[in-house]
């Protein structure tokens, strides 16, 4: 069985998380198989913009647990080795969202935990149902959730984002929206529908210019004031002045018309 279900129609790439009765936890193996999807649809000249998704009533509850216990037979070092591998795999999939040349939005049913929760934050737009619940609990098992944060603090205000984290509660998706963690909740019958639309939308739109777009928003976001509008500057100049999608939709601007864009 896939622990991640890959799918293309009408220029959306669907990912699914595929192992409900683990709770779509991100063990070795999930890690390892969304990575590699998501590399696919960066790669899939069908694929326009991915949404990212999840099979039965949880979306991600974050590690699994299980596998971070240390074996029977397992030395401190192996230990200690194989947690080190564990995370920075995780943050590799993580980032490849951020850095993936085409926009990724969460679709969250359910709830997302901890890590699971930080997958959400790297994704470029979040929808989620109204019954969504986030959390990030690993202080009420005596772990600080320290890599989820990562994300996290970088889409909401501190202040919320330690709110999360110092006291494991769970929040709901309104919560969310208001933190800033997601764009929006609608009601569960309308999820799929929801976030299909923002899709089609963004998939009508230039591919080579969201291309640029995504890199530069996370390259200047954090910058010092002066070098991000110097690099922006820099970057909106170029796409000025390329030939490509960016001529031909000042064109169809001025004429009036559909622009017909070029390949992914």
């Amino acid at each position: 069985m896939s622990l991640v279900l890959y799918a293309v129609k009408d220029g959306i790439g669907r990912l699914t998380l595929n192992n409900p009765e683990r709770r779509n936890a991100l063990s070795t193996a999930m890690i390892a198989d969304l990575h590699a999807a998501l590399d696919r649809a960066s790669q899939d000249k069908n694929c326009r913009v991915v949404i990212l998704g999840a099979a039965g009533h949880v979306f991600s509850a974050g590690h699994d647990l299980a596998e971070t216990r240390r074996g029977d037979r397992e030395s401190e070092a192996d230990w200690n080795a194989r947690i080190d591998r564990l995370l920075a795999d995780c943050a590799e999939m993580m980032k490849a969202i951020i850095h993936a040349p085409k926009p990724v939005i969460a679709e969250i049913s359910g709830i997302a935990t901890a890590a699971g929760c930080q997958l959400v934050s790297v994704c470029d737009l979040a929808i989620a149902s109204d019954e969504a619940k986030f959390c990030t609990p690993g202080v009420n098992i005596g772990i600080f959730c320290t890599t989820p944060l990562v994300g996290i603090g970088r889409n909401v205000s501190r202040k919320h984002a330690m709110e999360m984290a110092l006291t494991g509660d769970m929040f709901a998706a309104a919560d969310a929206v208001r933190f800033g963690l997601i764009n929006k909740a609608v009601p569960e019958p309308e999820l799929a529908a929801a976030t299909q639309a923002m899709a089609a939308k963004i998939a009508a739109r230039s591919a080579q210019g969201i291309r640029a777009g995504k890199q530069a928003f996370y390259r200047q976001i954090d910058m010092d004031l002066d070098a991000a509008f110097a690099y922006a500057s820099q970057e909106m100049r170029c796409t000025i002045t390329a030939k490509g999608d960016a001529e031909e939709g000042v064109a169809a601007f001025l004429e009036k018309r559909h622009p017909a864009w070029g390949d992914a």
